[in-house]
């Protein structure tokens, strides 16, 4: 099973906060949108749990 990076854009309040605490550009704010590039090597933990929403979670894919 797949740990993959998914946003919830409906609760997202672009806020920044997972952007700044990303170290390699693993999260990136363009147009609007967060964008996420789950190959960058990131404290991903770390950034899941700076989101003041909840919005960036862990999705398991099979």
């Amino acid at each position: 099973m797949l740990r993959k990076i998914s946003i919830d854009e409906k609760i997202c309040v672009k806020c920044g906060a997972c952007v700044s605490e990303s170290e390699f550009g693993g999260i990136k704010f363009k147009n609007g949108k967060i964008f996420v590039d789950e190959s960058k090597k990131e404290s991903w933990e770390e950034i899941i749990s700076i989101c003041p929403t909840g919005a960036i979670k862990f999705s398991s894919e099979d």
